[in-house]
């Protein structure tokens, strides 16, 4: 099986297993996909706004300074961030297992169904025990360790963004989006942040598989993932590529619809003379639009899992089946050298082989 070949096959095994979405769903908005849904909805502040609400944190930090105030209201918000993303990894770790080890049985259906699948607690290739720390715990382990990287390019990244939003907050440059003009602004910065992270969340998904299905450890799998992605960078990335563009341009799709509807809803809703059936088919409306953007993002979603999944499966099988190939071709050829009085090697009797010529009693 290839690589677009395992990414067809993840599609149809998510396609029908309905509760993979669920999971994947779930594990896609505790993880922050929470926001992406709540900006549909939420209305920005205006620019003047943001400069009122913003002013007194961003001045201090541009001209070097730092409140005791600032620094508390940092302080919180660092905190705040800090325990969301260990508890949001820690419920998204239990989401994923469970997706991996579902997915791996259906991945050891397409791929290999000649060969059982491994208890997590045997010994790898390597050596290395499934000892220790439960899977969804070093799955979250190795999510956040393979961040780590794009952490500082947030760090550093966000020095020049802060620079450019507070210059356009002070002296616009034009009337579009503020949004867009501090993007197109720090492109550089903006470009390296997407890109490590998307990396890292890469190598973290890889790791992760690495550990629920091989039972390596944590450094040992974002090791082997790294390294795997240098080595064969086309195999690592096609899969978790093509499948989170895809992602990216449902979650823009569907939700362009629910701001279209909410909006309409929202003037439906405001009106002192709607009437009572155009309200109720305005409500509909939104929540259909609502069920489908959660639907597709969870199939979605699915299906990115189990195309990586699928990807290391793939390629652990090759080996397998060459062993298992070379093992049976091994017995055949030794059950050939019996003569006469040896065991036929064949399933069923009377079968023919060109290597087993003579008569067996």
């Amino acid at each position: 099986m290839t690589t677009r070949g395992g990414i067809l096959a993840a599609l149809l095994a998510a396609l029908g297993r309905p509760s993979w979405w669920l999971l994947a769903l779930a594990g896609f908005l505790v993880r922050g996909g929470i926001v992406i849904f709540l900006l549909a909805i939420v209305t920005l502040p205006s620019p003047l706004a943001l400069a009122n609400v913003l002013e007194p944190i961003v001045t201090p930090l541009y001209l070097g300074g730092l409140q005791p105030g600032t620094l508390a209201l940092l302080g919180t918000g660092v905190a705040t961030l800090i325990g969301w993303l260990v508890i949001g990894s820690g419920f998204a770790a239990v989401t994923e297992v469970a997706l991996i080890q579902a997915a791996r049985e259906a991945a050891l259906a397409e791929v290999l169904e000649d060969v059982e699948p491994t208890p997590l607690d045997e010994p790898t290739p390597s050596g290395e025990l499934a000892v220790g720390r439960p899977p969804a715990s070093r799955v979250a382990a190795a999510h956040l360790i393979a961040l780590i990287p794009a952490a500082f390019t947030v760090g550093i990244g966000s020095i020049q963004v802060f620079g450019v939003a507070y210059r356009e907050l002070v002296n616009p440059t034009d009337a579009s989006p503020i949004v867009l003009r501090v993007v197109s602004g720090a492109a550089a910065s903006v470009i390296a942040i997407v890109v490590v992270w998307v990396l890292g969340e890469i190598i973290g998904g890889m790791a992760a598989r690495r550990i629920v299905i091989a039972g390596e450890s944590v450094l040992g799998a974002i090791a082997r993932a790294t390294l795997d992605l240098v080595r064969r960078p086309a195999g690592g990335l096609i899969a978790p590529l093509v499948t989170t563009g895809i992602l990216v341009l449902d979650l823009a799709a569907t939700l362009a619809v629910v701001i279209l509807v909410w909006s309409e809803a929202r003037s439906v809703l405001g009106a002192t003379s709607s009437e009572p059936l155009l309200t109720g088919l305005t409500l509909v409306s939104l929540g259909a639009a609502w069920c489908l953007a959660l639907v597709l993002t969870g199939l979605l979603d699915a299906w990115r899992s189990a195309a990586m999944t699928f990807e290391l499966v793939r390629r652990t099988a090759a080996p397998m089946r060459r062993g298992r190939v070379g093992a049976d071709s091994g017995s055949r050829s030794k059950g050939s050298d019996s003569g006469t009085f040896g065991a036929s090697t064949q399933r069923r009797p009377g079968d023919w082989s060109a290597d087993d010529r003579s008569g067996s009693l």
